[in-house]
């Protein structure tokens, strides 16, 4: 799928951008991507590269005891590919569960590797990575429902399968990978799975389909950091329209059908019950479009008497946790993340 798009990631950056911008990561994006030339997006293209879109910035990661590849079946009978870290200790382990960022859209299981690899070291807990099914193809809100149906089955199965310890589980993710989280974390209660900690990075939060521009969102840092690098309002709205043209071929059909999805796989603001939710810890970037509303979330989660850490990494932009070369601020959410996971799930 192409579509003709301003892509402020394959430009120099903004001059609205000038002063809000740590100058090492400035540095860096016009040193690797500042003069690539302007291109539509096509999905097939990004999905190909996705992988290494910021090895340019990403450190080397860690070796693990073992590392392995397989597929789990869900209970809807849906077969999942994942990735299990394990550490150099005896099991069975508490696991970590990780679902990536991309949008939707795109993703794999090595799209944050390098970071599961840190976990499971520092953490010292199995990671297990879950890559479910991308859209178009696949109609929204299949990441959701596949992420669920992975932590359901590795609540009830994990330990005889993965050697883990079924009362000792965090899940975790950045961008998507963190809406779908900290959605996990209501359907978890709901399910009576227990989770010690929900862990996200620079968190899409809100719906952006009812918005037709920037300026209409309510969060001001939409309007800040409209034509950031690496992630900017145009590109948002591009994922967004593919996320919801899953469901169908005309507006018609697409509004059908999403009024079927419960609110609150659109927008997690629509959550009916705030109660009683897992410990949460969640990480800003300060020059990403998506910082207020994460910090909104965060602020809703605690006005409904629930446990949440928050942090903004001044001066960079919402992927830069994969730029761990050389940002200050990738290496701290890393170790920070890292530990996070360590003190819920080694506490007795």
């Amino acid at each position: 799928m192409t579509q003709d798009t301003k892509h402020e990631a394959l430009q120099p950056v903004h001059p609205s951008m000038k002063g809000k911008l740590d100058p090492v990561f400035e540095k860096l994006y016009n040193d690797n991507v500042a003069n690539t030339p302007l291109k539509p997006i096509d999905l097939g293209i990004l999905r190909s590269k996705y992988s290494v879109l910021y090895s340019y910035g990403t450190g080397p990661a860690p070796d693990v005891a073992r590392q392995y590849d397989t597929q789990i079946v869900t209970h809807e009978g849906i077969t999942l590919d994942v990735r299990v870290y394990e550490p150099d200790t005896d099991g069975p382990w508490p696991v970590h569960i990780d679902y990536h960022g991309g949008g939707w859209g795109l993703g794999d299981l090595d799209t944050e590797s390098h970071i599961c690899k840190h976990i499971c070291n520092v953490a010292g807990v199995a990671v297990i990575d879950v890559a479910y099914r991308l859209v178009p193809e696949n109609a929204f809100p299949c990441g959701v429902t596949d992420s669920f149906a992975a932590l359901k089955y590795i609540y009830e199965k994990g330990a005889e399968r993965f050697s883990i310890d079924p009362e000792r589980i965090s899940v975790g993710g950045v961008s998507a990978g963190g809406f779908i989280s900290l959605a996990l974390a209501h359907m978890a209660r709901d399910a009576g799975i227990p989770l010690k900690l929900v862990a996200v990075g620079t968190p899409v939060i809100d719906d952006l389909s009812q918005y037709s521009s920037a300026s209409d969102s309510p969060f001001k840092s939409m309007q800040e950091n409209e034509h950031a690098p690496t992630l900017n309002w145009g590109r948002l709205a591009w994922f967004d329209k593919l996320k919801w043209s899953s469901l169908g071929s005309t507006p018609e059909e697409i509004a059908e059908k999403r009024a079927q999805i419960p609110a609150i796989y659109g927008n997690l603001f629509k959550a009916d019950n705030f109660n009683n939710l897992a410990k949460t810890v969640i990480y800003t970037a300060g020059a990403d479009p998506l910082r207020d509303e994460g910090e909104a979330y965060g602020m809703k989660l605690i006005e409904h008497g629930n446990e949440v850490t928050m942090k903004r990494f001044p001066g960079v932009p919402h992927p830069f946790m994969h730029m761990d070369k050389d940002l200050w601020q990738a290496k701290e959410f890393i170790l920070q993340t890292a530990g996070d996971i360590r003190t819920a799930l080694h506490e007795l």
